[in-house]
């Protein structure tokens, strides 16, 4: 059997296409990134198409003013890596794509006979508009001037639905929700996340001095940071460390701007992998209290780093998470709740023991596969 994946981005497509490589169960990974940046390993068959990605990722270094929306620019790299892959796909058992940027592909795999795949990171994109739009009307914006998904994607996105023979979902969250939209539950897979044991391990951790919390990821409305600076406030714990690994979205400004709480807030910005694990291994917990968050990769990174992570109920990643074991799980929005949960830890921190890698989230998809038929 063998399973290729078409991504524009190596997001997660690109380690799992790894491990089923290692499976022998890899057909092809179609990459939208150049090959010499994917570094791949040695063997592994790679086809790709990074004019336009090349392009996008030049531009974004731009001021503002002299470059297009990003949003703008993304769609366009997508379509145009799918329409790629639409005309070179060749013939697999099952092909993998992710919303967006799997039509033209899928529309050759039925002709090809190739059972197709919708790979999904989140939910439907209506459902995230559901959830989020009230939270962008709360700071004063409208959520179409920020991310516009209009009618053009939204009919693009439904059509992609029609020609997937199976959906599959990172989490629990990302299944239900497929499931309320309307996929048959035999038809939905549910495959999770792992992270590079390499870069993310708990070697030389060691107790940190004092309690220090990470977020990390973007700092926006939808990593729910306005319930994180609430249940600060609510603590009025001096003594704490709250350290922010990730860029600041504009949107999020107005929640930071009323912050008065006494814990000290740190913004390191954007690092690297390598610096993010360092990172990990300093804290006490992570803490991601998203309103929408299919799964949250540095969930599996900080839980391998050893640093147990409190996470709402909106977030996938807490298919690994035992409650108050290796993290604590809390109602979304219930700042009252999550600084439950922060007090909890101080008082009965302990470091975690996991290992979270890829080979399993692999095993999944290919155990889904057979049991595909």
């Amino acid at each position: 059997m063998k399973i290729s994946i078409s991504a524009t981005n190596p997001c997660h497509l690109y380690p799992l296409a790894i491990e089923l490589a290692r499976a022998d169960a890899l057909g092809c990974y179609y990459s939208g990134y150049p090959a010499w940046k994917l570094d791949a390993p040695a063997g592994l068959p790679v086809r790709t198409h990074s004019l336009r990605t090349t392009l996008v990722y030049g531009a974004l270094k731009l001021p503002a003013w002299m470059r297009p929306a990003p949003r703008a620019m993304f769609l366009w790299q997508d379509h145009g890596f799918d329409a790629w892959v639409g005309e070179r796909l060749e013939r697999c058992d099952f092909v993998h794509a992710m919303p967006g940027q799997a039509l033209r592909g899928f529309e050759r795999a039925r002709k090809l006979g190739v059972r197709t795949v919708l790979n999904h990171a989140t939910g439907p994109v209506r459902e995230w508009v559901r959830i989020m739009e009230p939270e962008y009307q709360r700071v004063g914006l409208r959520l179409t001037e920020v991310c516009p998904y209009d009618e053009a994607y939204f009919a693009r996105e439904a059509r992609e639905y029609e020609l997937a023979d199976f959906h599959c979902a990172a989490s629990t969250v990302v299944r239900d929700q497929l499931v309320k939209y309307g996929i048959a539950p035999k038809r939905v897979w549910l495959a999770g996340y792992g992270a590079d044991t390499g870069i993310f391990n708990a070697r030389d951790r060691e107790k940190p001095e004092g309690f220090r919390i990470v977020f990390a990821g973007q700092i926006g409305l939808r990593k729910g940071i306005r319930t994180l600076l609430e249940a600060l406030t609510q603590l009025e714990r001096p003594d704490w460390e709250m350290h922010f690994y990730g860029g600041v979205a504009p949107e999020a400004q107005t929640d930071l701007g009323a912050y008065r709480g006494r814990t000290p807030l740190t913004q390191h910005g954007s690092v690297s992998q390598v610096e993010l694990a360092d990172a990990f291994r300093g804290a006490s917990v992570l803490v991601l209290p998203s309103l929408e968050e299919g799964f949250g990769l540095v969930i599996p990174q900080a839980l391998n780093c050893g640093v147990p992570c409190i996470v709402s109920d909106r977030v996938g990643g807490k298919d690994l998470v035992r409650h108050r074991e290796n993290g604590s799980i809390f109602p979304c929005q219930e700042a009252e709740a999550l600084a439950g949960e922060l007090n909890w830890w101080e008082a009965n921190w302990r470091a975690v023991s996991e290992s979270h890698g890829w080979a399993e989230p692999a095993r999944q998809v290919i155990a889904a596969s057979r049991g595909a038929g």
